[in-house]
């Protein structure tokens, strides 16, 4: 654990020794015990002020201590990095370099201070005493995963810094988590109500009216709202996955041929680029009796549920011909073959893989999908042309309504719900409106988003409640 002759008077060394009087929230930050502290502020909080100041502290008050910065550039750890620069020469510290590493800033008493660039690679074999994440909000997860070790062996100190960036990422998750006894943060707000002093209240105004409301409340009020940025809310996610869906059971041979209410299943596959992994879902769609009657028809009435009931992703650069034999191996299951309908990414490089799966002639419907980003589907015998707008809505609606559940007990079911969380949605210049993960993958988000559609395109009369036998 990291302890100071003078951690109490962090505060005081800002005043007295370099000339910074920090406000309440500042002052909160400097003097902090915390090993986990994630401050959240608004732009021009002065984060980058204290954070030099506490870093710099630390290197003078104890020595042989590594403080290590990654921000999502290097020009950024710079930055910071410069700003300690700056507060060591008002001090007179004489400061020199690393002989590994010339961006470092070397203490005399062998404390160094180190910028690093946020990339999973380059944050490897360091260690830290304080680890600080600089726009931590807009570092990949990855990174953070890579980053965090370097305290293993320290019980160094955590900081997270940032302006928030919608509902998703480390960042997001750091600030909203419960806390164990055992991992505490020190969380900080810095809205820009509390510093009112320091911003132009001419400026501000200007702000609100160049800015959507929510945008403007996620730059200066610190909320995680931007519009639109997030496709799955957080919300459909808690209530979607669950334990007691079952996962589909591989080793069973019943014979539900005459099964009354026998489900449809839906295999999708998003077929892996070269740095992509390929990724199936296993749609079921049942019907299942509710023992209730419709009161005019008396008729019987039905619940009709789509559930994801299996899920695989492929390792990197798996070949072509073992998804060929992987999938065909499925799809000879009894309860699959003969009543499933394979919907197959065909878009680049998945057209000679649905050359290779008609090849197999697998006992089920081989439907190709090539994702586009045009407005309307385009029917080409029987392969599909659908704007990804339109997988990605399918899917929004089914978890937004409630219908789709996914077997949380599933191995990949973590992953899949992680995937679903970075999600987004955004427009860039000229409208064009665009989807992707807004760090590391979303290839089983889109092996979902084709059965989705499929299974919407084909049975949303059952699902919602148009044919009078389904009650939902």
């Amino acid at each position: 654990m990291s302890t100071f002759i003078y951690s109490h008077q962090a505060a005081a060394f800002a005043r007295d020794e370099l000339g910074f009087t920090p406000d309440a929230g500042q002052a909160e930050l400097l003097a902090t015990r915390h090993r986990l502290v994630i401050l959240n502020c608004h732009r021009q909080w002065g984060k980058t002020t204290v954070t030099a100041i506490r870093a710099v502290y630390q290197a003078v008050q104890e020595a042989k201590q590594s403080i290590v910065i990654v921000s999502p550039t290097m020009r950024q750890s710079r930055a910071l990095a410069n700003r300690c620069r700056e507060f060591a020469s008002r001090l007179g510290i004489p400061l020199g370099t690393d002989g590994t590493n010339a961006r470092s800033l070397l203490f005399p008493n062998g404390s160094m201070i180190l910028p690093l660039p946020a990339h999973p690679d380059k944050v490897r074999g360091f260690t830290a005493n304080l680890l600080i994440i600089d726009e931590a909000a807009r570092v990949a997860d990855e990174v953070y995963s890579a980053a965090t070790p370097m305290l293993a062996t320290t019980k160094g100190d955590l900081w997270l810094l940032s302006t928030p960036k919608g509902r998703s990422g480390f960042f997001y998750q750091e600030w909203m988590a419960k806390d164990t006894t055992k991992d505490r943060w020190l969380r900080i707000s810095g809205p820009v109500a509390e510093s009112s002093e320091r911003v132009d209240a001419d400026f501000l105004a200007s702000e609100r009216r160049r800015k959507t409301a929510e945008q403007f409340a996620e730059e200066y009020d610190c909320g995680f709202l931007t519009a639109g940025r997030n496709v799955f809310a957080e919300e459909w996610l808690e209530r979607s996955f669950s334990a007691e869906v079952p996962i589909f059971d591989w080793n069973s041979r019943e014979d539900l041929r005459l099964a009354r209410h026998r489900p449809v299943y839906f295999l999708s596959l998003d077929v892996g680029k070269l740095r992509d992994h390929a990724a199936l879902v296993l749609l079921e769609y049942r019907v299942t009796p509710t023992g209730r009657r419709d009161a005019a028809t008396y008729q019987p009435l039905y619940k009709c549920e789509v559930r994801v009931v299996y899920i695989e992703r492929f390792r990197l650069q798996t070949s072509y011909r073992e998804l060929v034999d992987r999938v065909s191996r499925l799809c000879h299951h009894p309860h699959l073959a003969g009543h499933t309908t394979l919907i197959l990414d065909a878009t680049g490089q998945g057209l000679p893989v649905v050359e290779m799966f008609r090849d197999a002639r697998l006992p089920v419907t081989l439907l190709p999908v090539t994702i586009t980003g045009g407005k309307q589907v385009v029917v080409s015998g029987s392969s599909r042309s659908v704007p990804k707008a339109n997988l990605v809505a399918s899917l929004e609606l089914l978890l937004e309504r409630g219908f789709l559940k996914i077997a949380s007990l599933l191995p990949h079911a973590d992953l899949l719900r992680e995937e679903l969380r970075q999600f987004e949605r955004w427009s860039e210049r000229g409208g064009a409106v665009k989807y992707g993960a807004a760090s590391g993958h979303d290839d089983l988000v889109m092996a979902a988003a084709l059965g989705a559609w499929w299974v919407w395109t084909n049975r949303r009369g059952s699902l919602t409640g148009d044919t009078p036998r389904v009650l939902d």
